[in-house]
């Protein structure tokens, strides 16, 4: 199978794509015994054919079914049911395996849904929000990544329930800004969507900020190369992926393309097969990925083309605790071959290969075939990209102030350019 093939496959960070959808729900559609029982046939064979992640022994499925058996018998909705099942998928200890309801993958794949526009996950607090989406109603409203919601019409928070909803109806939240201050707000549930088109900003004269949100269904080629192409006067650029969760990888390349020289090689996703090949081939050990990864011809590059500007400015690459998946071998490509200076915080640490597959009944599941491994030998599955630069997301800091991430960006650069770092 030729590179471009291998990587086409549609990479979503696992357990992101959860945060983010998990709020997306409309009206709970129910389910029956038969249904499950499809469904369940299906994952079984699914994870035994296909699944693999090195190390991880996939035929303990059925043993982690069995002890998640009653919630998922107990379950009387399709999301009560994908809820269980995903709590049996969460003990193989990897990213990128879960069920998605039939509204979730059609979400997915459609990049619209009815709700108040948030993606989130329980904490202590309530719930935290991770995202906001564009002409939402928690946007309208001036709700935004960082913000805690403590409460859902006056009611303690019981996981993601009360904010689900048909369109037109009303819900009303009490949130809790990361300033300490609380705020009630009464909204209305409409139809949006949850793609976000690439931006470009300028942050002054010679730097200019890229901001890609996702590397999915919102990355658009034609207008990326349009805003690199704008870019190109500005001595620094700023690539923004805080929040992005991931994607397909070939728009990663494509990328990774205008911003790397071509032919470096960036590292290195591992199949069943490659690391066959490389037991028998050495006799080294199946674990040894770094090993693995340096033996294989087959090496992550970028999409390069002829025709296409460079960026050959200097460039600084901007994370958070949600970027997953692509991003993060995208911020670790950037850092490890051009020597581009990662600010924010730990990102997500879910870094596999997947592919989505058809689960019967209009479910989806979401199963890694490939594992990763830099281009300097190291895994980030499991422990995600470290910043060289710590800053606070500009949705945790003070709302009046500057963004914090940026302005150490820019004074990096200002830094590069008196000779020092």
């Amino acid at each position: 199978m030729g590179l471009v093939c291998r990587f086409n496959h549609l990479r979503l960070t696992g357990s992101l794509l959860a945060l983010t959808l998990a709020c997306l729900l409309q009206a709970q559609a129910p389910i029956d015994g038969k249904v499950k029982a499809e469904v369940l046939g299906r994952i079984g064979a699914i994870i035994s054919r296909r699944a693999f992640v090195p190390g991880v022994d996939f035929g303990k499925w059925p043993e982690f079914l069995k002890e998640e058996k009653a919630d998922i018998d107990a379950a009387k909705s399709e999301e009560e049911f994908q809820t269980a099942v995903n709590q049996a998928l969460h003990k193989f200890g990897a990213s990128h395996v879960l069920l998605m309801t039939p509204h979730i993958d059609q979400v997915r794949r459609t990049g619209k849904t009815v709700g108040i526009g948030i993606g989130a996950r329980v904490v202590p607090e309530g719930l935290l929000v991770s995202r906001v989406y564009r002409d939402a109603p928690a946007a309208k409203a001036g709700i935004s990544q960082g913000d805690v919601i403590v409460a859902i019409d006056g009611k303690p928070i019981d996981g993601l329930r009360g904010l689900k909803g048909d369109e037109g109806t009303d819900v009303s939240v009490k949130v809790l800004h990361p300033d300490g201050k609380a705020a009630e707000y009464k909204l209305t549930r409409q139809s949006y969507k949850t793609v976000w088109p690439p931006e470009l900003s300028w942050i002054d004269k010679d730097t200019a900020c890229l901001r890609i949100y996702a590397f999915d269904t919102g990355y658009d080629r034609n207008l990326v190369e349009e805003l690199v192409d704008e870019a190109q006067d500005a001595k620094n650029l700023i690539l923004d992926l805080r929040g992005n969760g991931g994607g397909a990888v070939s728009n990663l390349q494509h990328l990774l393309g205008m911003l790397i020289p071509k032919g470096r090689p960036l590292g290195c996703f591992i199949d069943r097969s490659t690391v066959a090949r490389y037991v028998q081939d050495t006799g080294g050990k199946s674990t040894d990925l770094a090993a693995i990864a340096q033996w294989s011809n087959d090496k992550f590059v970028p999409i390069f083309r002829d025709d296409r500007p460079f960026f050959a400015g200097n460039v600084a690459v901007l994370v958070n605790r949600f970027s997953g998946s692509a991003s993060e071998i995208g911020a670790s490509a950037l850092h490890d071959v051009l020597g581009a200076p990662v600010i924010g915080s730990k990102t997500a640490g879910a870094v596999l290969a997947s592919t989505i597959v058809p689960a019967t009944n209009d479910f989806a599941i979401q199963i890694p075939i490939e594992d990763y491994i830099t281009i300097k030998g190291v895994r980030l599955e499991g422990a995600g990209v470290v910043p060289d630069i710590d800053a606070p997301d500009a949705s945790v800091a003070p709302r009046d102030s500057k963004d914090p991430a940026i302005e150490k960006a820019c004074f990096y650069f200002t830094q590069m350019s008196k000779g020092s770092r």
